[in-house]
């Protein structure tokens, strides 16, 4: 069996509580729509969901450690704080699935992002195969309220957290401890010359300047923007790799029916 783990950041730290309430209610619908009905969504929280998804497969527990107290003035620090908190739900989230439940492999997932609903019938079905697990290399990034999502065709997993399916026994392995904590979701290469092969399609849907994302802010989008606006040989074949790189697709009803994903109003 599968689990996904869902750490959610904040009501202190959210910029608009409902509207992420909804992110985070997505996100678990994505989830929980998988074919293969053998799984398990632990929640780690501080403050529940607005209006939070009810399902029998849907677990939430809420975390009683200090919640990050932000600089607001150093964005390296308060992102490692924020990766620190991120961590800590996650190995919270993971203890109470290992504690209630018979778990073969482990899925992280962004509380803001989607995932195709064919990973748990993939995964389920090779579990004799003794696998160390999949990184998602090939993955879709979306701008909320657009028509279009673009596929990213390579190292998706070193962009979004939600790309590493890892067994049990491997978990605490994407756990880092120094020099601050933090889930390595760049993970490949493994203890014991193992490695985490590559998923096989685009399973992840990463939603970006929804303004919750910690990293991938709107700023942030409009600093790398603006980064192109001069165009130098080398901007032009750095915009010449994008293109070839990032492939868009129209959200129509078969992809919103692949990753169980509907607009947020």
């Amino acid at each position: 069996m599968i689990c996904f783990l869902v750490p959610v950041k904040s009501k202190k730290l959210s910029s608009d509580w409902d509207k992420f309430s909804e992110l985070v209610n997505r996100s678990l619908k994505s989830i929980n729509g998988q074919k293969d009905k053998d799984f398990q969504i632990v929640v780690a929280c501080h403050e529940l969901p607005t209006n939070k998804f009810e399902h029998p497969q849907v677990h939430y527990i809420q975390v009683d450690f200090d919640i990050p107290k932000l600089t607001n003035e150093d964005w390296e620090k308060d992102r490692q704080l924020k990766e620190g908190d991120k961590a800590r739900k996650i190995q919270s989230a993971y203890s109470y699935a290992i504690d209630n439940f018979n778990v073969d492999y482990f899925m992280v997932v962004d509380s803001d992002d989607c995932i195709d609903n064919g990973i748990s019938k993939y995964v389920n079905s090779r579990i004799k195969e003794n696998i160390p697990g999949w990184y998602v290399d090939k993955g879709y990034f979306y701008t909320e309220g657009s028509k279009f999502a673009f596929m990213i065709r390579s190292n998706f997993n070193v962009r979004c957290g939600t790309c590493i399916i890892i067994k049990k026994e491997l978990f605490q392995q994407v756990i880092q401890q120094e020099p601050y904590l933090y889930y390595f979701h760049e993970t490949i290469e493994l203890n014991n010359n193992l490695s985490l092969i590559p998923y096989p399609k685009p399973a992840a849907l990463y939603s970006m300047a929804n303004g919750e994302n910690h990293y991938m802010s709107q700023s942030k989008m409009m600093k790398l923007v603006n980064q192109t606006k001069f165009l130098t040989i080398s901007h032009i074949k750095s915009l010449y790799s994008k293109i070839t790189r990032y492939r868009p697709r129209y959200i129509g009803n078969r992809f919103k029916k692949s990753f169980n994903f509907y607009n947020i109003s």
